[in-house]
């Protein structure tokens, strides 16, 4: 049985002629174009959702971002639980749903994207060093196991200058304290800075999120 290799007859109607180059580009399609794209657009997605749930995060106190990850989750579940009992739902109906919840997201990360600059709960105040000579000079290191060398640290009364040192990853270093808001060490690989302290308990803290609950806090006591 030969196969015939004859062109298509001529005069053939527009409508057959789109059904003859269907398969070829539902082909194009589904091997090429597809598992090119999705991987890539997923990314994207994956990383802006990322970036701004973590806007959000910062932008306010551990009670807001507490009460934004309880939503988020309730959310996901809620919706997870609708299109599980509904399978007949339409894909479109579907996309719907997930485009809503990204733009959401996507949102809420705009609209903080102000008040998440300043770190957890420190930085980006109107911080001036002080300019005399340091009383004391204190030594932080910032340990790749997130926390610091020690617990507690002692200082003086007056200007103290803090020396940062990282012995393994990226930190901060901020103090909890209102009024030094916008103080801010930062390594790898070495950072120092000074600052006038009165007597008593001070908290420092790496500010990058997740270091401080790891434990990298300590307290500062100043005689």
């Amino acid at each position: 049985m030969s196969v015939s290799t004859e062109a298509p007859p001529e005069g053939l109607s527009s409508k057959e002629e789109v059904e003859l180059e269907d398969p070829r580009r539902e082909a194009i399609w589904t091997r090429l174009v597809l598992p090119l794209a999705l991987p890539v657009v997923s990314a994207l997605a994956a990383i802006l959702w990322i970036l701004n749930i973590s806007r959000a995060f910062l932008a306010g106190s551990k009670t807001t971002a507490l009460i934004i990850v309880v939503i988020v989750t309730v959310a996901i579940m809620v919706g997870a639980a609708v299109m599980s009992a509904t399978p007949r739902m339409r894909t479109s109906s579907k996309l719907l749903f997930v485009a809503f919840a990204f733009v959401l997201v996507v949102a809420a990360g705009f609209v903080s994207l102000g008040p998440s600059e300043g770190g957890e709960e420190a930085g980006g105040g109107g911080f001036v060093a002080p300019t005399g000579p340091a009383v004391a000079t204190l030594e932080v290191d910032a340990l790749p196991t997130l926390k610091f060398q020690a617990d507690a640290f002692e200082g003086k009364v007056g200007i103290n200058e803090i020396n940062y040192i990282s012995e393994g990853g990226t930190h901060t270093l901020v103090f909890a304290e209102p009024e030094f808001a916008g103080f801010e060490l930062k390594v790898p690989p070495t950072d120092k800075g000074k600052i006038d302290l009165k007597a008593g308990s001070y908290t420092i803290f790496c500010n990058i999120p997740g270091h401080r609950a790891a434990g990298m806090e300590a307290t500062l006591t100043v005689k």
